[in-house]
């Protein structure tokens, strides 16, 4: 039973693969890997503006029938 598990070369080369894009892959969706500002802190940031901007503006028919 000791002996029961043979890997060749590329067995060995493919489980080393994996881990290695496992890995990264981790990395990147944590956002440790490459940090860009994501899709969704960049709507957050335009919806703040455009609130401020119509809390600064006076109130118009076609603006409160979009709110």
């Amino acid at each position: 039973m000791g002996d029961s598990l043979h890997l060749s070369m590329a067995d060995l080369a493919a489980l080393a693969f994996f881990l290695v894009v496992w890995v990264l892959h981790t990395l990147a969706s944590d956002g440790r890997l490459i940090s860009r500002v994501s899709l969704t802190t960049a709507m957050n940031a335009q919806r703040e503006a455009w609130m401020r901007n119509m809390a600064e503006r006076e109130s118009r028919i076609v603006d409160t029938a979009i709110m």
